[in-house]
């Protein structure tokens, strides 16, 4: 009776080439199948609200079972590959938990919620083939951001296809930035929820910088009466800050100008609050409400 064969993928494995050889071939003699791949050749996009994840020519819905190991310095990588297993259904391991901004993507846009159009590459460099799919993926201009950041900083908007190589030079570490495409506006929406409710918004509007609409970086800030503020933004914001599963947290929805579509930019687990403002009230209710006053 032949036994059914199976095959792993080992990711980022720590094993010695020699070492990985043999074990293959005693493997092979029971049928199992092991494959190897690095965890700094995989590629993330998000197209039209699509998730696509790759690994080289890996294809992984053909395996029976993923083993991802990663190191201190993957482990953001190692939480977003487990992601995408879990929502593929595909058998692996869990190393740890570590969310970031490419995490959050990837879990609005498992959730049907509309995000700019993305790319990433944990490589430690770029080549020709990732210019391409930035460009058909992003467009131009396309937004660089790293996935750490926060009040607009490390965010730059390239114009040509020739300052995507030069942009990452002058910034470092590649595999840290995440390309998106760029929602041509005029402000944006920063929406606090609490407990699920929206409690506080704020028109955000660009006065000098040229595409960013973060306040640190001298945008101006307009807070509305939640009626006066279109549903649809509210609902997303809710939905984005549900799909997070995060009590507290400070939504930037914008809309394009030109199709009238909104997408949600990121939601902040720490945003910062204007004083004087209803973001201050909304803060208070909200911990007041932590021990049932």
């Amino acid at each position: 009776m032949n036994m059914i064969n199976r095959s792993v993928l080992a990711i980022g494995i720590n094993i010695p080439a020699e070492e990985k050889i043999a074990i293959q071939k005693k493997l092979k003699l029971k049928d199992i199948l092991l494959d190897i791949a690095s965890i700094k050749d995989i590629i993330f996009t998000i197209i039209d609200g699509k998730i696509t994840v790759e690994i080289k020519d890996k294809d992984l819905t053909k395996y029976d079972y993923v083993w991802i190991q990663s190191g201190w310095n993957t482990t953001h990588m190692a939480y977003l590959l487990h992601l995408y297993l879990k929502s593929q259904k595909i058998p692996h391991n869990k190393t740890n938990t570590h969310s970031t901004k490419l995490s959050d993507i990837f879990s609005l846009a498992s959730k049907n919620i509309l995000v700019p159009n993305t790319f990433f590459h944990n490589g430690l460099k770029i080549n020709d083939d990732n210019i391409l799919d930035i460009e058909k993926i992003c467009k131009l201009p396309c937004i660089y951001k790293t996935s750490l950041g926060s009040l607009g900083s490390n965010v730059y908007l390239i114009d040509k296809t020739t300052d995507i190589e030069q942009t990452i030079k002058e910034n470092g570490k590649y595999n840290r930035y995440i390309f998106q495409e760029y929602i041509p506006n005029n402000f944006d929406y920063r929406v606090v929820i609490a407990n699920g409710k929206s409690t506080s918004v704020c028109k955000r509007t660009r006065q000098t910088d040229k595409y960013r609409n973060n306040v640190a970086l001298g945008a101006s800030e307009d807070f509305i009466n939640i009626k006066n503020v279109p549903k649809d933004i509210l609902n997303l914001a809710i939905q984005s800050a549900k799909a997070l599963r995060l009590n507290w947290a400070g939504v930037d929805v914008v809309t394009n100008k030109d199709t009238g579509q909104n997408y949600v930019l990121e939601v902040n687990r720490r945003p910062g609050l204007t004083v004087r403002s209803t973001e201050i009230s909304a803060a208070y209710k909200y911990i007041k409400g932590l021990v049932g006053r």
